[in-house]
């Protein structure tokens, strides 16, 4: 409600923060810290609304096969990390059961024009990667805005792009039109002693966004915004250090953290939810649960010991050194990727270890467990352990994925050095190999989904007693039962023995 109040409008009072935050940086001038905070809490706090407009949620789907169109900020040959490559992750951990393909159509130096040529039919070179797609993401304008390129003419391009898209069967309802990710300007190397800005190429992909949205109000297809909210996060490093930024040293191609929040941002305005399972307990009541099954719920002593059976339905999102740099720069994990435990009533001073199949995975006050914690960061939760090794097939998937791009590019761009043959030779290494990372991605999601663990929640005061008594409780009938079977063997010896006697 809050934020239906605030934003007003289409846009509204949020995109009113952010083009006055963009006019001041602009002009060198310093804006407030909190307006910038507050525009990217309400930015999150709206599920990106404010920017991608008052539209009901587009996730990608069970059985979708997904094309991302782009430039060499889709493509990404410098880095194993990607914005598809971010989303790929959220997708195979979050909907372990669904079949989903995603493929990465960027490719080095393309226009949205280049596309056309391409997928037109009119360079020479066939793309089949291009056939069976299903859903398409767009998002060109760095190179368009390098050239000089005006509005007019990028926007033509992507309409015809769409128009072209429609023709192999895709609706506007399925394309997703991105803004592109920012031209860092205002780091401090883009600056002349005179104050003056080396390059201005971020005004030009501003017009372009703008524009962009526009565009796809138009035509029905859905609308992404990743220029607004990396810009924000840019200007937050650069208040405390104007030498800081979210690409690489061409101010153009994002570090692996900026492709990692371009995804997240694309996440927020899909309206991606960011709850992975949820468990509470509560001695006496009944459990709540969402994402997830509980069963044979254990209470022992004074509230000291407290087991269950466990089986969420999802996956954490993977904790790389990537994603820890990432959520420092803006605090997204909490809102891409929880996994809560609330249980309630255990004694609030003591601190209690959580294990999992045995294996201790993190140690709360009972306060903090009455509140709720977040497993999903935990480094040797099993859906953690399970979702790291996905990312790295995942990473192999956007490797062997920028490889085959690269031969792409070299057919049909500059001096041409690769032949359609070539692109067919890699097309199959291409397609062989994501098959294969594909089907191991989702057999290990689905084998972690369908794992029961056994949860324990143990003080550290007095509820080791009870854990080693559960764990050893079978053993100990089984020695009880053994014993009472040979004694009573040797009683039955003992009576047979004095009746012949």
């Amino acid at each position: 409600m809050v934020c239906r109040s605030v934003r007003g409008g289409k846009g509204g009072a949020l995109k009113e923060v952010y083009l006055d935050y963009k006019r001041s940086f602009m002009e060198r001038k310093k804006c407030p810290r909190f307006g910038l905070v507050f525009a990217c809490v309400l930015f999150l706090w709206c599920g990106g609304e404010a920017l991608a407009g008052e539209k009901e949620e587009f996730l990608f789907e069970d059985g979708d096969v997904v094309g991302f169109i782009g430039d060499s900020i889709t493509q990404v040959n410098y880095s194993v990390v990607s914005y598809p490559e971010f989303l790929y992750q959220y997708y195979r951990t979050r909907y372990p059961q669904w079949e989903l393909e995603f493929r990465n159509l960027g490719t080095g130096y393309y226009t949205a024009e280049q596309a056309l040529k391409l997928y037109g039919g009119e360079d020479g070179i066939y793309d089949k990667a291009l056939e069976g797609i299903t859903k398409a993401v767009i998002m060109f304008g760095m190179n368009e805005a390098l050239d000089g390129g005006a509005p007019e003419a990028y926007i033509q391009n992507i309409r015809a792009l769409t128009r072209l898209l429609n023709e192999r069967g895709i609706k506007n309802e399925d394309i997703i039109l991105a803004s592109p990710t920012p031209f860092d300007q205002t780091t401090s190397s883009n600056y002349l002693e005179s104050g003056e800005i080396r390059k201005t190429v971020d005004d030009t992909l501003l017009e372009y966004t703008e524009r962009l949205e526009v565009l796809a109000e138009e035509l029905g297809t859905r609308y992404v915004d990743l220029h607004t909210p990396l810009l924000w996060v840019n200007g937050r490093l650069q208040e405390e250090n104007p030498d800081a930024t979210l690409t690489i040293g061409d101010s153009i191609h994002p570090k692996a953290e900026g492709s990692i929040l371009a995804g997240f941002f694309f996440l927020c305005q899909q309206g991606a939810g960011r709850d992975v399972a949820e468990v509470r307990l509560s001695k006496g009541s009944e459990v709540q649960t969402v994402s997830a099954e509980v069963t044979k719920v254990q209470w022992r002593g004074n509230e000291d010991y407290v087991s269950f059976s466990y089986q969420p339905h999802s996956l954490p999102v993977a904790i790389t050194d990537d994603v820890l740099r990432a959520d420092a720069l803006f605090g997204m994990l909490d809102w891409l990727s929880r996994e809560s435990l609330q249980i309630e009533g255990l004694n609030e001073n003591e601190v209690y270890t959580i294990y999992m199949d045995k294996v201790p995975i993190g140690s709360f006050t009972g306060k903090e467990l009455g509140e709720g914690v977040n497993l999903a960061g935990l480094r040797w939760n099993f859906g953690q352990v399970a979702a790291r090794d996905i990312e790295v097939l995942n990473q192999k998937w956007q490797k062997c994925s920028a490889k085959y791009r690269s031969v792409l590019g070299n057919a049909t761009l500059g001096d041409r050095e690769a032949i359609q043959e070539d692109v067919n030779a890699a097309y199959v290494i291409w397609k062989k190999k994501t098959e294969e990372l594909k089907e191991q991605m989702t057999e290990i999601a689905r084998t972690s989904a369908s794992r029961v663990y056994r949860m324990e929640a143990v003080s550290q005061e007095g509820g080791l007693i009870y854990m080693r008594l559960e764990h050893w409780k079978w053993p100990l009938l089984a020695v009880a039962l053994g014993s009472l079977t040979l004694l009573a063997g040797i009683l039955l010896g003992i009576r047979s023995k004095r009746k012949r006697n």
